[in-house]
């Protein structure tokens, strides 16, 4: 069994020392902050109707964001006029306002996109207007859960990304 255990050890050493031996002019060397632009700052949330305007017919949500920022979030989402162009899906925007901990990574965002008429799926592109991050492309993908009375919206879970770019 020892030296099974050896040989295998072996191989992978090899393995290792085969791959080290390529000249470096054969690698690609990124440097360091070349990496870090690429990093997207992922969220996750659960906001919950608070109230709606009854002549806009916006909703204004209130509830928590996870992830590698923590905090508070409100916001406003309605449905818009017209068309989108896509069958099946409706016109829909958002402002946010995250108040994170740290403050210094609060921000405000507008976004829109569409909600899939059966399923309640959204995707919403837009930018961060204030705050951290201010003038990046920020994106959402949710749910909406229509458990309010006579089915209406309640509740959204979803993710953001925010791009570092």
């Amino acid at each position: 069994m020892f030296t099974r255990i050896q040989s295998r050890a072996l191989v992978v050493l090899s393995l290792g020392l085969v791959s080290i031996g390529n000249p470096l002019s054969a690698q690609s060397v990124a440097p360091a902050d070349t990496a870090s632009q690429d990093h997207k700052i992922q969220l996750s949330y659960h906001v919950k109707a608070i109230m709606r305007d009854s002549s806009s017919g916006q909703y204004t949500m209130s509830g928590t964001v996870n992830g590698e920022r923590q905090g508070k979030a409100t916001l406003m989402f309605g449905f818009d006029q017209g068309s989108s162009g896509q069958a099946g899906k409706i016109p829909v925007h958002s402002s946010w306002v995250v108040t994170a901990v740290p403050a210094s990574e609060s921000f405000k965002a507008k976004l829109s996109g569409t909600v899939e008429a059966v399923s309640g799926q959204t995707h919403l592109v837009g930018k961060i207007t204030e705050g951290a991050n201010k003038g990046h492309r920020v994106e959402t993908s949710s749910r909406l859960l229509n458990f309010g009375p006579n089915h209406s919206l309640s509740d959204i879970d979803g993710n953001m990304t925010i791009d570092e770019k």
